[in-house]
């Protein structure tokens, strides 16, 4: 059952690209951290306020990673449909439902009429702005696990009760898990099928989660300095949280997994095997670099 939800979440119809359309005229709003361009035929209501309340979470979180979000105005593209999105100036890839120019401090998302799945998408996007950036000041890109885990991590920070991938997490069976051993290197590339990607999505965000609790702020901090100087992710590890990659970390984090879902479900924050499942990791997320400053 679990498995079939994730493939109807992820199943999307291969379908071409509709045809460019003329360049947009872009309404502007501006907030004290946010360059906001929206289209005409669509208003965002209290959407620059909406961006700021989200911005103090974030600037909590990653002001350390780019020092910059607390001096520099971020852009942010909202197109007001999937249609237009697609056929917009960017030429997003059809299943993404952002982009991130980490170069020009720019993401590009669309409305889907529900502020709470927007404000998710653009705190996704924004991470992998704000992170990325850490990782380009040495010309280098994060490890896939360590870039995505955290986006998805702060795009579960906009549910003031948890979003899907936390309802998802006490329900992520060892079964379904990818050793730690070979996790960390492991990419989306190396998957055959979306509920593998999903898995594996889901295995990021609980590792980052695990990782980057409020009491080790400075520990996760001082891991991505080493990894982004180049540092093996092992060393790091065990440089940081004394533990190794392999069988020594997989006890430590089930052992927190299992505190964090009794404490879930002690909150009565946790979903169902029905409900918890029906998230879109595809459609909120690339699997691949691109060209340097780009990420979908």
């Amino acid at each position: 059952m679990i498995h079939a939800l994730l493939l109807l979440a992820l199943a999307a119809p291969a379908t071409a690209a509709p045809p460019p359309r003329a360049p947009l005229r872009w309404h502007v709003l501006t907030s004290p951290h946010f360059r906001i361009m929206y289209e005409s035929s669509w208003s965002p209501t209290s959407i620059s306020l909406e961006m700021e309340r989200m911005y103090s979470s974030m600037r909590l979180n990653l002001a350390m990673f780019a020092p910059w979000m607390v001096r520099e105005r971020s852009n942010i593209y909202i197109y007001s449909s999937a249609k237009d999105y697609l056929r917009g100036e960017f030429h997003p890839p059809p299943w993404s439902k952002g982009l991130a120019f980490v170069q020009k401090k720019t993401i590009v998302v669309y409305d889907t009429g529900d502020m709470m799945k927007l404000k998710a998408v653009i705190a996704h996007e924004l991470t992998h702005l704000y992170f990325e950036s850490y990782f380009a000041e040495k010309l280098k890109y994060p490890p896939q696990w360590l870039n995505e885990g955290l986006a998805v991590n702060m795009e579960e920070s906009v549910y003031p009760d948890g979003g899907p991938w936390t309802r998802a997490l006490p329900y992520f069976s060892p079964d379904r898990r990818i050793p730690f051993n070979r996790f960390f290197d492991t990419r989306t590339d190396d998957l055959h099928s979306d509920a593998q990607i999903a898995d594996w999505y889901l295995q990021a965000f609980g590792t980052v989660k695990y990782l980057y609790q409020p009491h080790k702020r400075l520990q996760f901090k001082a891991f991505c300095e080493a990894v982004r100087d180049g540092e093996s992710v092992n060393d790091a590890l065990w440089s940081y949280y004394r533990t190794r990659e392999g069988a020594d970390f997989s006890r430590k984090w089930t052992a927190w997994l299992q505190s964090f879902s009794d404490k879930e479900t002690a909150a009565g924050t946790e979903g169902t095997p029905d409900d918890a499942f029906q998230f879109k990791p595809m459609q909120l997320s690339s699997f691949q670099f691109t060209n340097f400053g780009l990420k979908h």
